[in-house]
């Protein structure tokens, strides 16, 4: 492998933990990584005005970062969006009116703010961004990602799986990938050409970096297409058997990650 010139890291349960606090060292090692030229990117089904931003900001990190589960690339330095893939307007209608007529919570992701179905209160994925409701919306908004809650809604693995299903029959240019958010799991909705493999791609040619050149970083199922875009994968060793199986290193946290590179692959 090339020496690397950029890290994909996950954000949630990779970078954070779920009061949205990282460990001690992460700020130091990411500044040394960032002396040496390598540039450290988010690789998160998260939107940038939520608690992203926050941490960017504390950890002298910003630059280029894939968003919305790859729905879009934001360059934080310029204020720029480098790569937007909406899901279409079909699409969006469809699943509104498929997930409200089975009067389930869930939320609209644009690129400046959340719509959600119905306000709740205890909002732990939009903690830091004002709320707006769905009656708001303007239809010309393009809508990013939309965001199933399981734990919300009360629904168990096989309930969800049975909507996710539904959704991929009426909608066949949406991608649906299941993830895990701590102690609970829920649905995120992109449309087919914007996943964190395709939102990848677009990262290196913005870059004009090679795979080899980049490692991924992540814990969950749906770093999966993160891992499989990249020449070098890191996995959490509390992430799913099927993403360590193709990782190249399992760590316990964050820290022996960003360790292991700076000594190994810079």
């Amino acid at each position: 492998m090339k020496k690397i010139k950029a890290i994909l890291c996950d954000f949630d349960g990779t970078l954070v933990d779920e009061n949205g606090q990282y460990l001690p060292k992460v700020k130091i090692l990411i500044k040394k990584i960032l002396n040496k030229n390598v540039r450290f990117s988010l690789a998160t089904g998260r939107a940038y005005y939520s608690v992203t931003k926050r941490i960017e900001k504390e950890l002298g990190m910003k630059g280029i970062h894939i968003l919305h589960g790859g729905a879009m690339i934001f360059d934080s330095i310029a204020n720029k969006v480098l790569f937007l893939q909406a899901i279409s307007n079909d699409s969006t209608v469809k699943i509104i009116k498929y997930l409200s007529s089975q009067r389930l919570t869930f939320a609209l992701e644009a690129k400046n703010c959340a719509y959600m179905s119905r306000i709740v209160k205890e909002n732990n994925f939009y903690p830091e961004s004002p709320s707006k409701t769905i009656s708001e919306l303007n239809k010309k908004e393009q809508i990013l990602k939309i965001l199933v809650f399981a734990r919300v809604n009360r629904l168990s693995e096989s309930e969800m799986i049975n909507h996710i299903k539904n959704l991929q029959k009426s909608c066949s240019d949406i991608s649906v990938h299941r993830f895990e958010f701590f102690n609970f799991f829920g649905a995120d909705i992109t449309s087919e050409r914007a996943t964190k493999h395709t939102a990848v791609l677009e990262y290196l040619k913005i870059l004009d970096l090679a795979p080899d050149e980049v490692v991924a970083i992540g814990d969950g199922p749906n770093d999966y297409p993160l891992f499989t875009a990249c020449g070098f994968g890191i996995a959490m060793v509390k992430a799913p058997k099927e993403l360590k199986e193709i990782a190249d290193l399992v760590v316990n946290n964050i820290v022996e990650a960003l360790e292991y590179i700076y000594n190994n692959l810079i």
